[in-house]
């Protein structure tokens, strides 16, 4: 383990962070509304270990596997710390553990929030609030990676272990280029949601804020009610579409319009993620208009809207679903497991795993009636290797085990069974409200102590996918090779 290399990163992470802090700090001082401490501490508490890190960093940057695994994991550990202390220092928030939360849960873009009056922080607040998970949806150590100086080994270990849930094709050569284009890609649509938006009659501030929230699908709105406080169905239909763009993986987009490859290379994942999308939404819309509301237009308004909210882990809310019959929230439980597309800003298993996991189970059948069939596993015209099978297997056995083992931790406070199965379920698969007392009308200050740690190890291992958490556990990871 280079742990000068690891340190040098970690103090990369705390100066960007810090230069990110000053934009709220200006907003703070033009309103002048008495924030100044709680963004200029954190400032400086971050240029200081930042250049304290940066001071002994070696010559050349050296990053294999050891070192990104502990760079991103450390790295979106203290960042989350950090960016809590705006919230704790601000006096908005019930104790450091209720900003820890709130910090964690935007930069892992779960949007799951202990705050019960949202619209009473001021504008500087909310606006780091949205910075958060606009950061995190796209990864801070993949921005470190657009900003830093040129990593001489190793930068796609880097990338790998931070992009678990965004694009890890290589579209140019250089892995520094191909980050830089995401994050345009990502800009991209943010500032064209924006305009859209404010053509609908939406403030800048809101406009901003709800696009910030959009494309990262983290669902933190400037709204108590949600999108639901707008109160129209064009701005709800900009939201929808914007959260299946944001659902789709972002290479595609580079593919798209940056080289002549062949988009068929997205083909399954893409078809699943619309196909899921449709019949979902047809099967809601149904039992809405049936038992629900009076209308079919009221049934689709609510019920589409709902299905693309929570399919794409964004958990943006136009109605209260903690109303509606079991069939619906049942479906719309299955799609917090599911998610979108690999390579998207979206949290969850992912669909391709569950079509790799769909496609494994019936090689098994044939197998089982023609034990000597070969049958290859395709995905996106490409065959994929045993290992490859393999590690998508357990991740969804660890995905499944770990939620029903923090489940029964949720129930051990007393916490009823409704409330800790939705709640492990969108804050693992980064959705953000859930049913029971953590309902889509409702927030998580309720919930005790130690359900609020479970669930921030929920939102942590679910950005993170797993596999690099769990490693530095392993006494094995520490020592040399």
């Amino acid at each position: 383990m280079r742990f000068r290399h690891v340190l040098t990163l970690l103090g990369a992470l705390f100066l960007v962070l810090g230069a990110l802090l000053i934009i709220p700090l200006i907003i703070s001082v033009l309103n002048k509304d008495s924030l100044l401490f709680a963004f200029t501490v954190p400032i400086i508490l971050a240029g200081g270990i930042g250049l304290i890190l940066e001071y002994n960093k070696p010559e050349k940057i050296v990053i294999e596997k050891r070192e990104a695994v502990a760079i991103v994991v450390f790295g979106w550990l203290f960042v989350s710390l950090l960016g809590a202390l705006p919230f704790h220092l601000s006096g908005y928030f019930n104790g450091f553990l209720d900003a820890f939360f709130e910090s964690v849960s935007g930069f892992t873009t779960t949007g799951a929030s202990v705050l019960n009056d949202i619209e009473a922080l001021p504008a500087s607040l909310l606006v780091w609030r949205s910075m958060t998970h606009w950061i995190g949806g796209m990864g801070i150590i993949i921005l470190a990676l657009v900003v830093l100086p040129a990593i001489n080994v190793g930068a796609r270990n880097l990338y790998n272990f931070e992009s678990s849930s965004i694009a890890q094709e290589q579209i140019t050569p250089k892995i520094k280029d191909t980050a830089r284009l995401l994050w345009i890609v990502y800009l991209t649509l943010t500032v064209a949601e924006t305009i859209l938006l404010l053509l609908c009659g939406l403030s800048f501030y809101d406009a901003a804020l709800t696009a910030m929230a959009t494309i990262p699908t983290g669902g933190f709105s400037p709204r108590n009610a949600s999108i639901a406080h707008y109160a129209s169905p064009s701005v709800e239909a900009i939201v929808v579409v914007f959260m299946i763009l944001a659902g789709i993986n972002f290479s595609l987009y580079l593919v798209v319009f940056k080289t002549n490859k062949s988009i068929r290379q997205f083909g399954d994942v893409i078809k699943f993620y619309l196909v899921i999308m449709f019949v979902s939404t047809v099967i809601v819309v149904a039992d809405l208009r049936m038992h629900s509301y009076d209308t079919l237009m009221e049934s689709f308004r609510f019920g589409a809207f709902q299905v693309v909210s929570i399919n794409t882990t964004t958990g943006f809310v136009t109605a209260d679903y903690a109303r509606w019959l079991p069939l619906s929230q049942i479906i719309l439980l299955i799609l917090m497991f599911i998610g979108a597309c690999p390579g998207s800003t979206t949290g969850a298993i992912k669909n391709s795993r569950i079509i790799i996991l769909m496609k494994s189970i019936y090689r098994e059948l044939i197998q089982l009636i023609h034990p000597r069939a070969v049958t290859p596993i395709r995905l996106n015209n490409r065959v994929i290797d045993d290992k490859t099978i393999k590690t998508v297997l357990v991740f969804i056995c660890m995905y499944l085990v770990f939620f029903f083992v923090a489940s029964l931790l949720m129930t051990f406070s007393g916490t009823d069974l409704n409330t800790s199965i939705y709640s492990v379920a969108t804050t693992l698969g980064g959705v953000g409200p859930g049913l029971g007392i953590t309902g889509p009308l409702n927030s998580y200050a309720g919930l005790s102590v130690f359900n609020k740690i479970v669930l921030i190890a929920c939102m942590l291992l679910g950005r993170l996918e797993f596999y690099s958490v769990f490693l530095i556990f392993i006494p094995k990871f520490w020592k040399k090779a």
